[in-house]
Order: C-alpha cells, then structure tokens, then sequence
C-alpha cells in the first residue's frame, strides 16, 4: 500500500505544472529529444 501512495505522489508531481512552467515530465522528454536531435546532427558530420 506505501509503495502505491509514494507512486501515485511521485506521478502527481511529474504531471503537474508548477510556477507557470510546463510539468516537468514534459521538460524531461523534451530535453531528451533536443539531446537525441544534437548527438544524431553531431554523429552526422563527416
């Protein structure tokens, strides 16, 4: 039942917008998708 509780806060706080921000779940996929567009445009130079 904890593991549930702590799951459940863990999601409300990605998934929530603070301080006029995007959630920061967004933030994070974001960030991943402009790191892979970086490595690949890198990986792509001769």
């Amino acid at each position: 039942m904890e593991y549930t509780i702590i799951l459940m806060l863990a999601v409300i706080i990605l998934v929530i917008p603070w301080g006029g921000n995007p959630p920061p779940i967004e933030q994070l996929v974001d960030a991943f998708r402009q790191f892979y567009l970086d490595y690949s445009w890198n990986m792509s130079l001769p």
